[in-house]
């Protein structure tokens, strides 16, 4: 997408914008009107499109963004590329849609498989799972060998993803015509083609870490290294122990901070244990909180740590980096750090663009214990309780 625009509109940094749902020249007003001239534009499949300039390049002053909800009253839907959000910086395009007036989902493209927000980040989730460009069948795991280098496949996977967002939304052609149907040279591993959306079985309801509890599980190494690692860090465990491949510990959590401890199994991971444990990538550990998810707005909307006193519910960490993590429970699955639940959160009704077990029973997971029997059984975790 970003070198076809680049190669029809050079020396510029363009947006390119779809509506529907509003008469297309009210559209093209409402650009003009925050002074972005269409430099092209034109009508198919029920959206109105246009490329315009990010910036107003009439004033030198002006670098106001446009305020795409504005052109989206209610009833309507606007989607939006800015393909080069900050040139100088070389960063990568940003993708928007609105629906309402409101922004529905909103991602970066260098850092979509970890973090997408908005009214619903999970708008989208489905089609990208299925088109292997978010959970487990997207992570490149091949830059650990030191030669290979991740950017050779960038512009690869960028057009992937294009293709998917305008495949899923019947984006029109031109002007995407120009993107090849399967653009990336890589071996995708299979995914799920169909719809998921069907609320299954998610196990036994037992509780997978007791209340006001901490508990760290760690694959790797034994339960004697672990608890006296954490010993040694000054969180002495209050109980442990080891089955099916896994070891644990778990603290009182009004002895100790859960901002702390969850940090400390992030560290368990990586470098600063490397030689204690024989090696880089030998660790990996998965927190669970048994405390209520913070009441703070942060703890509901935003995928940043808010306080120390009320940690993420879950973080699984590898090689010293947490790779996923979010609270559990009333949809507050949907702001996460990374994907690697992704099939299971879609199929049990949680996230999704439509979320039935939620719309089937408004109390549905309200404490989190079905996202916590997932967790368990995607990692089979032993019950520490």
């Amino acid at each position: 997408m970003t070198t076809w625009l680049h190669d029809t509109f050079p020396g510029r940094d363009v947006n390119l914008v779809f509506a529907r749902g509003l008469p297309a020249g009210v559209f093209f007003e409402g650009l003009r009107e925050q002074n972005r001239e269409p430099l092209a534009q034109g009508e198919a499949d029920g959206w109105a499109w246009a490329v315009h300039d990010m910036i107003n390049v009439a004033e030198d002053t002006d670098y106001e963004e446009v305020d795409y909800g504005r052109l989206c009253p209610q009833g309507a839907e606007v989607v939006v590329f800015v393909t080069e959000p900050c040139s100088a910086k070389a960063h990568g395009p940003h993708f928007a849609y609105y629906r309402d007036g409101r922004t529905t989902l909103f991602f970066s493209f260098e850092d979509y498989r970890q973090q997408r927000v908005g009214d619903n980040p999970d708008h989208l989730s489905a089609e990208l799972f299925a088109a292997g460009v978010i959970g487990p069948a997207a992570e490149c795991e091949e830059w650990k060998d030191g030669v290979h280098d991740c950017y050779e496949h960038e512009d690869a996977d960028e057009l992937r993803l294009v293709r998917t967002i305008a495949d899923a939304f019947g984006l029109p052609s031109p002007p995407l015509a120009a993107l090849p149907r399967d653009p990336s040279p890589l071996a995708v591993p299979p995914v799920a083609t169909e719809p998921v959306g069907a609320v299954g079985e998610v196990g036994e309801a037992r509780p997978v870490v007791a209340p006001g509890t901490y508990a760290v599980h760690a694959r790797g190494i034994d339960v004697t290294e672990l608890a006296a690692a954490c010993a040694d860090a000054g969180y002495p465990a209050r109980t442990q122990g080891e089955s099916d491949g896994w070891a644990w510990v778990t603290w009182d959590a009004a002895a100790v901070r859960g901002g702390e401890v969850s940090q400390l199994a992030g560290f368990l991971t990586g470098f600063r244990y490397d030689e204690r444990f024989g090696g880089p990538d030998r660790v990996e550990t998965v927190f669970l909180s048994g405390t209520p998810a913070c009441t703070c707005p942060n703890g509901r909307h935003y995928s940043v740590q808010h306080c120390e006193d009320h940690p993420f519910q879950f973080q699984n960490s590898r090689g010293g980096f947490e790779r996923t993590y979010f609270n559990v429970g009333r949809g507050r699955e949907t702001q996460r750090h990374g994907d690697l639940l992704v099939r299971e959160l879609l199929a049990a009704g949680i996230i999704g663009r439509e979320t039935p077990a939620y719309e089937a029973d408004p109390g549905f997971n309200a404490d989190g214990a079905v996202t916590m029997r997932i967790i368990a059984d995607h990692f089979g975790l032993p019950a520490t309780t």
